[in-house]
């Protein structure tokens, strides 16, 4: 008898691609940085300028040398609080629906974040 391949249902995140984000907790606590990529299988979210590690790199090419490299490695989503572009500080957001689309609203300001 097979067995069946149970699908996970992606969540919806507070934080998007391109946010500015505080970390808030860990060796990191108190920087801030842009999202650079979010992987929803694993809760996770890649930071620019955060939780930087070195790796050691073969040579692709002629003008990708090989040598150790320091990339942005993830953080998980709920160690990370979301910056307000308008008043600056760390907020939560409600979920709104504006004009037929789900939008995300700081609760401190009121703005429209997305």
């Amino acid at each position: 008898m097979k067995k069946k391949k149970v699908q996970k249902k992606l969540q919806k995140f507070h934080i998007k691609k391109n946010d500015l984000v505080e970390v808030n907790s860990g060796e990191e606590k108190g920087r801030r940085g842009r999202v650079l990529e979010i992987i929803p299988e694993k809760n996770y979210a890649v930071v620019e300028g955060i939780n930087l590690v070195k790796k050691h790199q073969r040579a692709r090419s002629q003008t990708k040398p090989s040598g150790i490299v320091t990339v942005p490695s993830p953080l998980h989503i709920s160690n990370l609080v979301l910056i307000c572009q308008k008043c600056g500080k760390k907020v939560k957001v409600r979920w709104e629906k504006v004009e037929q689309k789900r939008v995300r609203i700081c609760k401190q300001c009121g703005e429209i974040i997305d």
